[in-house]
């Protein structure tokens, strides 16, 4: 029996074929009671009908239904974000924050929960600080003004980049307006604005990206509120680029990339141009990172497992002992660049360190860590070193030693060539036949941006059941393109 919003019942015998036969089976009435239409339509589907043109309808009211469900949540959510603030009736008590429980703010905007004691003014210290910030500035003018990388840049980093300068260094060290022009002399202007429309209309993306933007730096001020301005730029921005860059889509990880560069460039689509040359320029290469079935990531670990036995024999000894393998520590360290799991204040002179030395600083961070805790981790059990890296970003310890051991180690990988990951293994015959098809289009590509129209060859995706076991959080988008 099926019941209808205007209560009629139509009663039929599905598994007598002379009784469906007498029932006109092309006038049984869909309802305007979405549920039990879709409850019709699935049960037409499901059932072995003996017309198979009765069949194919059902097939494709029900196609018919699905899309249109889906076209209706993409616009929604796009729309609640293009309100913003305006309204705040939908949103619920407990995804507010509630400023009584907080007492302090940090320097980096970061919310805690206990108040967060103030040290006494050194004037010194006060005074050097306001002097290396005059340099750093003069610095990047001169950066602006001659289109040149200043050649004391690489030693002034490693001491430290005033953090209220970041904003105007990390755009130089990203080269995002050569980037930009470049794009925009090739395919025209106003690539972002097109495909944050694009999105709108046809991105698959739009709710992954919707949860993982609200669990986004939520202790911080720029992200605390529900829908707010940054909130908005950070969903307008990875929305837009899982268009531009269809061979990635989105992968949770690069949503708190995208907010840290928020953090110090504001500006949305600068920050998109930035997320494509991390992702698509020669010194960083972070698309294979975050490609369906994570190719690079395991390239990473596999490299570590080599260094972790040549430069810390001992303690490549003990990790094996208590089978402690990089997928249990690391995955983070190569997702995000070692972000969200180092204290932010080292975080950020790592990203400093990375953006203008490349993706080696990777590797040799990982090293330099275990170097780092050696003393702590070959007396420990694999619980207790797992507890320690999982709350490493809590603890307070001696900044400049870490960042002269990373110093060290970096030389030492250089010295054995090993600094860099080995290339990835071959591509199958019929991926190079793909790529063959598509040089004309790619070989003109200026600093390895992709063109909004590309066609890109699918990407089977590998089983990495044993990694989402460990990380059933880890959402990775696996979209194939068209």
């Amino acid at each position: 029996q099926i019941l209808f919003e205007n209560v009629t019942m139509v009663t039929v015998n599905w598994s007598d074929d002379e009784a469906l036969d007498e029932c006109d089976k092309d006038s049984l009435p869909i309802s305007g009671n979405i549920f039990l239409n879709k409850q019709y339509l699935a049960l037409q589907r499901s059932l072995s009908f003996s017309d198979p043109a009765l069949q194919a309808r059902a097939n494709n009211d029900l196609d018919r239904e699905e899309n249109a469900e889906k076209c209706a949540e993409r616009e929604r959510i796009f729309t609640r974000y293009d309100e913003g603030r305006t309204r705040t009736d939908d949103i619920e008590l407990w995804e507010e924050p509630n400023f009584s429980y907080y007492m302090k703010k940090d320097e980096y905007g970061f919310i805690h929960d206990k108040p967060i004691p103030i040290p006494p003014i050194d004037k010194k210290k006060l005074e050097k600080k306001q002097l290396r910030e005059k340099k750093w500035y003069k610095m990047c003018q001169e950066w602006k003004a001659t289109g040149k990388e200043p050649e004391e840049l690489k030693t002034r980093i490693w001491k430290g980049c005033p953090n209220s300068l970041r904003g105007e260094v990390w755009p130089l060290l990203l080269q995002i307006k050569r980037i930009k022009e470049a794009n925009e002399q090739k395919f025209g202007s106003g690539i972002y604005e097109r495909m944050k429309e694009l999105a709108r209309k046809k991105s698959p993306d739009i709710r992954q990206i919707d949860l993982d933007v609200h669990r986004t730096y939520r202790n911080h001020e720029m992200f605390q509120l529900k829908y707010c301005v940054m909130q908005q730029k950070l969903f307008y921005v990875l929305s837009a680029y899982s268009m531009y860059n269809k061979q990635v889509g989105y992968c949770q990880g690069m949503a708190n990339v995208v907010a840290l560069l928020l953090m110090y460039m504001r500006n949305e689509e600068d920050v998109f141009w930035a997320l494509g040359s991390l992702l698509l320029g020669d010194k960083y290469q972070m698309n294979d990172l975050y490609i369906p079935s994570l190719p690079k990531l395991f390239r990473f670990f596999d490299h570590h497992m080599v260094l972790r036995k040549r430069c810390i024999p001992s303690l490549h000894k003990h990790f094996k002992k208590i089978e402690m393998e990089p997928q249990l520590y690391a995955t983070k360290w190569f997702l995000q660049c070692f972000l969200d799991k180092l204290p932010f204040s080292l975080a950020l002179r790592v990203w400093d360190i990375y953006l203008v030395e490349g993706e080696e600083i990777e590797t040799a961070m990982a090293i330099a860590l275990l170097r780092y805790f050696k003393k702590h981790f070959v007396k420990a059990n694999d619980e207790q070193i797992n507890t320690f890296l999982a709350t490493l970003h809590e603890k307070q310890f001696d900044e400049e030693a870490l960042i002269s051991c990373l110093s060290e180690t970096l030389v030492e990988l250089r010295k054995s060539r090993m600094s860099h990951l080995p290339p990835p293994p071959p591509a199958p015959v019929s991926a190079t036949l793909d790529k063959s098809h598509h040089s004309n289009n790619n070989s003109n590509h200026h600093n390895h941006m992709m063109s909004p129209a590309d066609s890109l060859p699918n990407l089977t995706p590998h089983n990495k059941s044993t990694l989402l076991t460990l990380y059933p959080s880890l959402s990775v988008t696996y979209e194939t393109t068209v």
